[in-house]
């Protein structure tokens, strides 16, 4: 009998991922908005309006000074890495 897997992961490498992004002029010109483009006239619009990228910011100035750094944040349905 051929043994048919339940359930399948998918892997992505991200590194990769990544290097395509800043590949493309017009995708590395959007990955730099946050730091070239954005107004900052106390409106939420975007992540780098918010008060925890303002903090990092000031915790990590050496990072937050390169205008191609890139944040990551973690997603998940229902899925609880810790616990």
């Amino acid at each position: 009998a051929t043994k048919i897997p339940q359930k399948v992961m998918r892997y992505l490498p991200l590194k990769p991922r990544l290097q395509r992004l800043y590949m493309s002029t017009h995708t590395a010109t959007d990955m730099r908005w946050h730091k070239e483009k954005r107004v900052d006239d106390d409106v939420m619009r975007h992540p780098a309006d918010g008060e925890a990228w303002k903090e990092f910011d000031r915790t990590f100035p050496e990072f937050a000074a390169d205008p191609r750094n890139v944040r990551l944040g973690l997603a998940t349905d229902g899925f609880n890495p810790y616990g």
